[in-house]
This record gives C-alpha cells, sequence and structure tokens, in this order.
C-alpha cells in the first residue's frame, strides 16, 4: 500500500521498474553508480581530476586487496601516509558523501521493493502492510468484529530522543533528502527524458552544494536545537505521511466490515527532547517550557493548513443539497462573533462558512487570543457536526474521506503534536526530598530504602504539605520542575506530559519519591482524587531487571499508589532499557532478561487487574536494543500486548525511517501491522508448555554462560585502557552532536559511562563488541551440554529466539577484526594488546556457533545486505586506516591539528556503517 498524497502536494511515485530475474538490487546499483558518476564530476569541478584520481586509487587497492583476502591495512596506511593532510580530508569527505548518496538511493528503493528493505539502519525485512495482515488474522479465524475492537483501541507511540547517534547534520540531511526524492521521480517510467535531464541538473547542483557544506558542527546543539531537527521529521511525517496511513488504516478496517472511529487514532507520537533530564544539565525548565510551545505553535500550523484544505474540497451548495438542523444551527450560533468572517464565504456553501469559523477559531488558539479552543475535544466536536450533517445528506464519502482524516488528525497530535515525557534520575528525587524535610529534622537523607520508602508512604497517606508555605524548603530545582509541570498541564492541558519516568529505579521508593514531590504542588493527591500525573520506572540494569518483578509487586500493594493508579484508569507503564543492561551484561542476557521481564509484567498485570503497558527504551544500534522493529513486535511473549506499544525513536535512525514520506508510512505501518497482529494472535503459546519449559531452561544456561564470558571482559583489569586507546570514544565530545554529556558523572571507567559512547568506540573500530560478545560462548555451552539439535529447532520455531540470532548475525557480519588489528597495533599499548585476543577467539566462537544454529553462512537469507557490506567495505576501509593514523598523530600531541580530519573520518565511518552508537 502506498500513501496517498498529503495535505501539501503529491509524493514521488513508485518506479515500477525491476519485476525481472534479474538482482532485486539491480536498479538500486545502476543509481548509485550514476550518483557515484555525478560525485565524480563534482571532485574535478571542485578540485581537478587530481583528487578523483586519488579516490579511485585508493578505491581500487581497497577492492584488489580485499579481493584477494590480504589485510588491507598496511597498504592502504602506506599509500595513504604519502598524501599530504588537506589531501587526505579531501579524500575522507569523498568517500563520506558517497555513502551519503547511497544510503539515499537505499531509502528509495527500500520504499519502491520491499526486497531491499534489509538495507536499512535497523536490518528490517519485508512484511506484510496492514490491510494484509487484518485479512490473514480473519483467516485465521479470529472473528472481524474482535479484529476491530482492538484496532480501535490499538496505540503505536513512538517516542523521538535526542540521543546523540545522528552525526550528519540536518542541512546535509535536507539535501540528501531531496535527493532521494529526485531519485525516485527520476526512476518513474513517466518521466520524460527532458525532465530526466533537468533532475540530473539539480542533483548535481545539490551534490555540490554538500561538498562545499561543512558537516561538522562548530558548537554543541542545545536542547532547543536538538528540538527543531525532531520537530522536523515529526512534522512532515504527520503533514505527508500520516493522513494516506490513516485513510489505508480506515480502508482495511472497512474491508473487513468494521468503521474506523474519526475521534481516535491508533499512532501518538511522544518526545524525550527538552524533558530528557537525565545526566543533561542543559535541559533547564525554561528550555521545557519552550520547546512545549513551539511543539504547540507546531500542531496549530498544521491543523489551520488542514482546515484550510478541508474548506477548498468542501463546496457543497444549498441550491443542490440540505443540511443538518445541526450544521445550521452551529452557523447561526456563531453567526453574530464571526460576521467579519462569514463576510468572505457565500451564504449557499454551508460547510465553507462552518469551517470559515473553525479556522478563525484554530488562529486565535494559536495567538492565545480569547475565542480560542479550550481543548482538541472542542475542535473535535465542531467537526462532528459537520460529519453529521454530510452523512445525512448524502455526503458519505466525503464524510469518510478527508473529513474523518481531519479528525483523525486531530485525535492524533491535539494541539501538542507529540507528548512530552520528563526523564530524572532517581537521586534527584531523594536529595529533593531530603531538602524539603531538612527542617523537619526527619533525616530522610540517611534513611536507607526501607526507611524512605515508609516515610514516604506514610507522607502520601495524608494530605498535608511536607514543606508549608514559609519554611524555606521549596526551592529546590527539582521541585520547581514539578511546579512547571502543574503550569504546562494547567496552560496546555494534560494530555501535553504523557509520563514521568524515573532512571535507575530499583526500588518502591524511587518510584514514590516523585510522587510525593508531584503531590507537594498539586499535580498529584490521592486522597482528593488527584492523578494528572502518571510515574513510570525505568529498569536498566540486569539486576533492576531481575528486581522488576518484587519491585511492582511492592508498589501495587501502597494503598495511596493504587489509588493513584484507579484515577488514571488502571494503569501503569513500565519502562525497560536495552542499553545500560546491554551494557552491564552483555546482548545475550541483556535480552533474555528483559524478555522474562516481559513475562513477569504480563503475570503481574493479570493478578492485580491493572493494565501495565510496557515502553521499550530501544536505540538504534543492535548493542542497544535495535533492529527491526517489526520483528521486534512479533517476538514479544504470548499475552504482553493488547494494541498498546511505546518504544523509542533514536538518533540516525529517525533520518533513516523517516527522512522520506513514503518510508515513514512504511514503517509505521508495519509496526502498527506487527502490534495488532501479536496482539490478538499470539494470545497463548503456539508451542507445547513442556517445549517452552525446556527453551527457557536452554536460554538460562545460554545466559549464564555468555554473562561469565562477557563480565570476564569488561572486569578485566586492562578492559578501560584498552577500550579508549583502540576506539576513537574520547575524541566523541569533539563531533558535537548532542547537547547530553558522554557520562553521568565525570569519573575513570565504564560503569557512568553512557551506553551510546560505549556502542560508539567499539562500532568506528570495527568490533562492535556490543553486539555480539558472548554469544559464541553461550551457544557454545549449549552445546557441550548436548542441546545442538536444540538451537536449531528454537531458531525455526520461536521468534524470540531467531530475532535474536538474526540481529547478532547482522552485527557479527558487520565486524572487521583485521581492521580493529591495525587500530589496536597502532593505537593500543603493547602490555593491552593481548586483549584482541580474547575478542578474536570470541568473534571466532560465536561465528562458528551461529552457523550450526542456522545451518548457513552468515547473512545467507539476506543477500542483499550481505552484498551491501561487501560493497561498502572499499570505501569504508581507507576512511579506518586513515582514522587510525590521525588519532596516532593527535594522540602524539597535535591536536588540533587533526582535530578536523579525525572528526570528519569519524562522520564518514558512521555513514558507512548505517549505525553511529
Amino acid at each position: 500500500m502506498k500513501p496517498k498524497a498529503g495535505p501539501t502536494g503529491d509524493m514521488p511515485g513508485p518506479s515500477h521498474r525491476t519485476s525481472s530475474p534479474e538482482p532485486a538490487d539491480a536498479d538500486l546499483r545502476a543509481d548509485v553508480r550514476r550518483l557515484g558518476r555525478q560525485l565524480g564530476e563534482t571532485l574535478v569541478r571542485q578540485h581537478g581530476q587530481g583528487l578523483l584520481d586519488s579516490v579511485e586509487r585508493v578505491r581500487t587497492l581497497s577492492r584488489r586487496l580485499r579481493s584477494a583476502h590480504v589485510e588491507v591495512s598496511h597498504e592502504l596506511a602506506e599509500l595513504l601516509r604519502e598524501m599530504d593532510l588537506e589531501h587526505a580530508l579531501q579524500l575522507a569527505k569523498a568517500f563520506t558523501v558517497y555513502f551519503h548518496l547511497a544510503n539515499a538511493t537505499e531509502q528509495v528503493h527500500r520504499v519502491e521493493d520491499h526486497r531491499v528493505e534489509e538495507l536499512s539502519a535497523e536490518g528490517q525485512t519485508a512484511e506484510p502492510g496492514f490491510e494484509e495482515s487484518l485479512f490473514a488474522l480473519v483467516e485465521s479465524g479470529i472473528p472481524p468484529t474482535d479484529v476491530v475492537s482492538l484496532v480501535h483501541r490499538t496505540v503505536l507511540k513512538p517516542v523521538f530522543t535526542a540521543h546523540p547517534t545522528e552525526a550528519t547534520r540536518r542541512t546535509v540531511l535536507e539535501k540528501l533528502s531531496e535527493i532521494a526524492d529526485a531519485t525516485a521521480t527520476r526512476s518513474n517510467p513517466r518521466t520524460s527524458k527532458a525532465d530526466r535531464a533537468r533532475i540530473d541538473r539539480r542533483v548535481e547542483e545539490l551534490i555540490e552544494a554538500i561538498w562545499q557544506t561543512d558537516e561538522l558542527r562548530d558548537q554543541r546543539p542545545n536542547p532547543i536545537d536538538e528540538a527543531r531537527f525532531v520537530r522536523h521529521y515529526l512534522e512532515r511525517t504527520i503533514r505527508e505521511a500520516l493522513p494516506g496511513l490513516l485513510d489505508n488504516i480506515a480502508a482495511a478496517v472497512h474491508l473487513i466490515g468494521g468503521e474506523l472511529s474519526s475521534d481516535s487514532s491508533p499512532i501518538r507520537f511522544g518526545s524525550w527532547v527538552g524533558g530528557d533530564r537525565d545526566g543533561n544539565p542543559n535541559v533547564t525548565p525554561e528550555m521545557t517550557g519552550t520547546v512545549v510551545e513551539r511543539q504547540r505553535q507546531a500542531a496549530l500550523e498544521i491543523l489551520i493548513s488542514e482546515v484550510e484544505g478541508l474548506a477548498g474540497e468542501l463546496s457543497a451548495n444549498t441550491r443542490i443539497i440540505e443540511i443538518s438542523d445541526g450544521l445550521a444551527a452551529f452557523i447561526d450560533r456563531h453567526r453574530a462573533a464571526y460576521r467579519d468572517v462569514l463576510e468572505g464565504t457565500k451564504d449557499r456553501e454551508p460547510y465553507r462558512q462552518g469551517l470559515a469559523i473553525v479556522h478563525q477559531r484554530l488562529l486565535e488558539t494559536r495567538d492565545g487570543r480569547l475565542r480560542a479552543y479550550r481543548s482538541p475535544r472542542e475542535l473535535l466536536d465542531d467537526l462532528a457536526v459537520l460529519e453529521s450533517s454530510l452523512r445525512e445528506n448524502r455526503g458519505t464519502l466525503q464524510a469518510g474521506g478527508r473529513l474523518a482524516r481531519t479528525r483523525l488528525l486531530v485525535a492524533t497530535i491535539g494541539f501538542h503534536l507529540a507528548a512530552l515525557d520528563i526523564r530524572q534520575h532517581t537521586d534527584h528525587h531523594h536529595r529533593a526530598i531530603a531538602s524539603l524535610t531538612s527542617y523537619l529534622g526527619a533525616g530522610y537523607g540517611d534513611l536507607d530504602r526501607k526507611g524512605r520508602t515508609a516515610f514516604v508512604v506514610g507522607e502520601l497517606s495524608g494530605t498535608r504539605p511536607v514543606a508549608p508555605p514559609g519554611t524555606g524548603a521549596g526551592d529546590d530545582e527539582t521541585l520547581q520542575l514539578f511546579g512547571l509541570l502543574r503550569d504546562l498541564l494547567d496552560e496546555h492541558g494534560d494530555q501535553v506530559i504523557d509520563s514521568y519516568i524515573i532512571s535507575m529505579a530499583r526500588g518502591v521508593d524511587d518510584i514514590l519519591a516523585p510522587m510525593m514531590l508531584a503531590r507537594e504542588v498539586g499535580l498529584v493527591d490521592p486522597v482528593r482524587g488527584v492523578a494528572r500525573l502518571g510515574f513510570v520506572p525505568l529498569f536498566e540494569t540486569i539486576d533492576d531487571l531481575r528486581l522488576l518483578g518484587p519491585t511492582l509487586e511492592e508498589l501495587l500493594a501502597v494503598p495511596a499508589y493504587r489509588r493513584l493508579l484507579d484515577l488514571r484508569g488502571g494503569i501503569q507503564e513500565v519502562m525497560v532499557g536495552y542499553s545500560d543492561s546491554n551494557k552491564d551484561g552483555g546482548i545475550t542476557t541483556s535480552q533474555w532478561e528483559i524478555h522474562k521481564a516481559l513475562l513477569v509484567i504480563r503475570d503481574i498485570s493479570r493478578r492485580s487487574g491493572i493494565r501495565i503497558d510496557v515502553f521499550h527504551g530501544r536505540g538504534g544500534s543492535v548493542g542497544r536494543g535495535g533492529g527491526p522493529t517489526h520483528a521486534a513486535i512479533l517476538s514479544q511473549p504470548y499475552g504482553t500486548l493488547d494494541g498498546v506499544i511505546k518504544l523509542t525513536e533514536q538518533g540516525e535512525v529517525i533520518a533513516d525511517k523517516y527522512g522520506l514520506a513514503e518510508l515513514a508510512h512504511r514503517n509505521l505501518e508495519l509496526a502498527l501491522s506487527a502490534l495488532v497482529e501479536a496482539s490478538l494472535a499470539h494470545r497463548a503459546p503456539h508451542h507445547a508448555v513442556e517445549d517452552v519449559r525446556r527453551w527457557h531452561e536452554i536460554m538460562n544456561l545460554i545466559s549464564s554462560a555468555a554473562y561469565d564470558t562477557y563480565r570476564r571482559f569488561i572486569d578485566d583489569p586492562g578492559m578501560v585502557e584498552y577500550f579508549t586507546t583502540s576506539t576513537p570514544v574520547e575524541e566523541l565530545g569533539l563531533l558535537n552532536i548532542g547537547s547530553r554529556p558522554a557520562k553521568r558523572r565525570q569519573t575513570l571507567g565504564v560503569t557512568h559511562l553512557r551506553a551510546i559512547p560505549w556502542v560508539f568506540g567499539w562500532t568506528q573500530s570495527r568490533q562492535i563488541v556490543p553486539g555480539w560478545y558472548g554469544v559464541g560462548s553461550g551457544f557454545a555451552a549449549a552445546s557441550k551440554a548436548g542441546l545442538g539439535s536444540d538451537l536449531a529447532r528454537m531458531y525455526r520455531e520461536w521468534p524470540f529466539f531467531r530475532t535474536f540470532v538474526s540481529n547478532v548475525e547482522m552485527t557479527v557480519a558487520k565486524t572487521d577484526l583485521s581492521i580493529a588489528r591495525h587500530y589496536v597495533d597502532n593505537l593500543v599499548p603493547v602490555e593491552r594488546r593481548p586483549m584482541l585476543e580474547m575478542i578474536a577467539a570470541e568473534y571466532a566462537l560465536t561465528v562458528s556457533s551461529l552457523r550450526q544454529v542456522t545451518g548457513a553462512d552468515l547473512l545467507a537469507d539476506r543477500p542483499l545486505l550481505r552484498r551491501a557490506l561487501a560493497v561498502r567495505d572499499p570505501y569504508l576501509d581507507p576512511l579506518n586506516v586513515l582514522q587510525v593514523e590521525l588519532l596516532k598523530r593527535s594522540r602524539s600531541g597535535d591536536h588540533e591539528r587533526y582535530r578536523r580530519g579525525l572528526l570528519l573520518t569519524i562522520n564518514g565511518i558512521a555513514a558507512g556503517m548505517r549505525n553511529t552508537g
């Protein structure tokens, strides 16, 4: 299914090209070659034939060495060492721009040919769309009424974050987006030869502009800059992708005999930008208020534009058709107040008159004037008057067309565009309470976890404020944050803030503490029936995940908290963190403990009667919980999904998934299809209980062995020095790709190092330890126990295990230890170099184990991805070798001279690997 034209105009159509037995990527490779030629011509125009000759010489050498299966680094290093620094930097930029162009082209072909979807940053595979999924569910025996009912309560919540993993500047991304659109238009067989020539001239112009653009940021972005970046993709998705997607959803529901309600939407966007305070002192209350206000302005501008477009279509005339009494009364009721607005409309075109009133009220809402809408509900009610009139007077198709889509749009974005989540580290809440209660002499800061819980539970059972006016105890910054949240909800409505997330939640006291602070400002008060804010514990480490069950059981037994949940509809949200749990325990144990935690959540929900929605904190790379979203949803344990899922969209994944309107449409559709399928078709186990129990026991064995191997590696006394010297992680801060510091605390070691630079460093040096280390040992332990045939069956039949293996396989295929060895030989102290042998041994074990489990070579089921990686290597290798040389020189003392070149190689490798962190 393709998205239809949005309110801003037509989008490029599909190319309808390769339908022959030719390789699925034949057209893709042709487009990449054409753009490569245009890049080469740009190099000649800008710097002469010499630069292009150098690029070709390096590329040819790299390919020849790769083809001969010899170590590429030494000969390449000699060639690059002979170049002067400026020439080497131009070479690095040439390879980087090539990767940008190739990535943009791949985006186009992922839209046009779903067989090419595996080339995405997530490694997505071709899957059925929403309509096909609904038909499949009905054909499987699920009553259509059950399917329609599920769709009505389905909510997919993609949450856009400011995690600093997008290395490419927005100005470059925008030019690449236009190149992608131009490539799609050019490939359409209806495009004339003259138009293709015009497109080629425009693409050459854009490539020249990219070449002359400094893709390095001079300054670190602040949260307002990050919000602008995220808002760009949100607005484009909402304007250009969402209308067609919502229309397709409604049509699919209609085809199975249902009707999609116009007042609800199965997609609700969220954002952390401007609300994520964990470890980021740059997110101030003032910035949070600014982000909320700008998102509100953006939402209202979208709705104003949509109503203008709707008025252009609803031209029904009362000479031809009657209207309802309700619409006539609506116009009469507002005639006096909006006389000046109605003067510009025709009396016999009542729908345009009604929409003129709606349009004016939206303008006044945007400008904060007297006749503003107080809530999106009022706007929906006004639009419902028009819809009812159309349905009563033979305008059913119009009512169910753009007008219905407009109502769905209002239900999706409200007046806030995307609901903002607030996140703060748990320590801040306890410090705030200690400050608030200091005048009492309660000694809160000296209490243990049990004592803090007892204190807060006691306070929440009453109504008195902890810090009455006049005590001087209300000046704490964290308490001021809750005051800001109250003001924002008062001004913009409760829907503007979705969740208050508590990082590093390890006990009930960590969840009750912010609740107590919120009560101080009137946001919650269980005794008085006030519950305007929900609290979401984030379980991030392996130990936290293992304690999730007891923590939730104890929390739900607190009367005041249970009362809060009752006031909020009996719903609790819980967040599981993929990144920190991976850094803590390795990918195998992280994935398995999260899977088990989901089972615990399911069972607690059933026993308690509380609906527990799970928020998945997934990163872009496999080492941070990334991978195909569709497969990830379908691999959830049975019975854990019932129409609602919330997940993060981070960094480079945002541009990759939402950079083109049709890609945004496709990715949202796939996730929504998987959510509906998993909610209806996975309510019970698909295998015998004894099989499931045995598989769980095997996974416990695998996880235990993998964990031990991983911890031995990261607990090695030399690991920190090895990591910081064999990777460019210490140089990450120079890249200015995010407002947040790389460490929660400025200490040595990886404990307080954030997961993003952890994955970033390993990825740049092609070791990618977080994506696979320990897996080989885990599988080997199972094989040694005589369970090899069980692993093969688990891979064939268990979605969780197959998805896990597939993601690891993709990361292993991207790992290149011959390149990694060049980093180690040139950058790492001699006494730390044996650590590479630990990595190499585990890598060899992982590769052989994967082959035994899958019964095939790496990526045998994804030939396009395998070939794409092989094609990219000759362009990546020179960047890696050059990066090593620049790191070596920079660390010798002359940092500033080599800083720019080093950062260019970081950007280029990030573009070539399709992952940063």
